[in-house]
């Protein structure tokens, strides 16, 4: 009987397939071009983050390194239950106007992320992905990704394209876990950087943030929205104390995050784009 070698086994069950199964990582990063090629897409998932000071205790890379960890969790997660979802490279830069006098706070115009989400949904489009899923972890983001939404619409109505802020997708556990305000490098964010890259955190340096009172009154109410220049906003660059924060808040914080996005995307990738998607319209 004839014995082939092991390169001649792999090619003879076919490479692609054996190079595809070995790698289960979701991450186009992490890919070579056979598991690429092997692989059928229904959904991109673009990380969206941020380079700014985040108090004394958490890195400049905080917010992307939040968006780049969720989306590989997340996009596994969906994987696992049968979706087809691809993470893209992690966008380390965002719109941080308001942080520009903080020592090396990076930030881009809003045209400039405008184009750069445009320019991806565009090369998607054209590698055949029409679903696109936005997971952004820095807050001075949200009102331009918004706005590139309304153009992509009119601009490529092929493509379905969402928009996820991590940090809204589980209000109600947050209340109950979180005891102190703030949003930046305060309680809720860092017990979810504990839960996610603890060897970057430093909670001996953690300080409640000594916050700087508004001038008027009525800037304190929620419908009310305006620039704040981030050089007074505290003592830190940071706001609330995140001394409360521990890891166990922000793995239960991003296990809610995980179930509900992750169902979402295994739903985007079952879907089929109609052209009344996402509405089941009928006449």
């Amino acid at each position: 009987m004839k014995l082939f070698s092991l390169p001649v086994l792999l090619v003879s069950l076919g490479a692609a397939t054996v190079f595809a199964q070995s790698n289960p990582s979701p991450c186009l990063e992490d890919l070579t071009h056979p598991e690429v090629r092997s692989r059928q897409i229904e959904v991109a998932l673009l990380p969206i983050g941020s380079t700014e000071p985040h108090a004394k205790h958490l890195p400049y890379a905080n917010d992307t390194l939040s968006a780049r960890i969720l989306a590989e969790r997340v996009a596994a997660k969906a994987n696992a239950m049968g979706a087809k979802v691809l993470v893209l490279p992690t966008m380390p830069y965002g719109v941080n106007s308001n942080q520009a006098p903080n020592p090396y706070a990076q930030s881009i115009r809003p045209a400039t992320l405008m184009q750069f989400i445009k320019d991806v949904v565009e090369v998607s489009e054209h590698q055949g992905i029409r679903k696109i899923v936005i997971l952004n972890a820095h807050g001075g983001n949200t009102t331009t990704i918004a706005a590139t939404l309304r153009e992509l619409f009119a601009s490529n109505p092929k493509v379905f394209a969402a928009q996820v802020d991590y940090w809204i997708s589980f209000p109600e556990k947050a209340k109950e876990l979180i005891k102190t305000g703030g949003d930046h490098a305060d309680e809720q964010e860092t017990s979810i950087s504990l839960a996610l890259f603890p060897d970057k955190v430093y909670m001996d340096r953690a300080v409640k943030a000594k916050d700087t009172p508004l001038a008027l009154p009525s800037l304190r109410v929620p419908y009310i929205h305006f620039m704040r220049p981030w050089m007074y906003v505290s003592d830190n660059t940071g706001t609330g104390d995140p001394t409360q924060a521990t890891a166990e808040k922000g793995r239960v914080l991003v296990g809610v995050f995980l179930d509900r996005i992750s169902n979402f995307l295994k739903e985007l990738s079952d879907a089929k784009l109609t052209g009344t998607f996402p509405f089941d319209f009928k006449k």
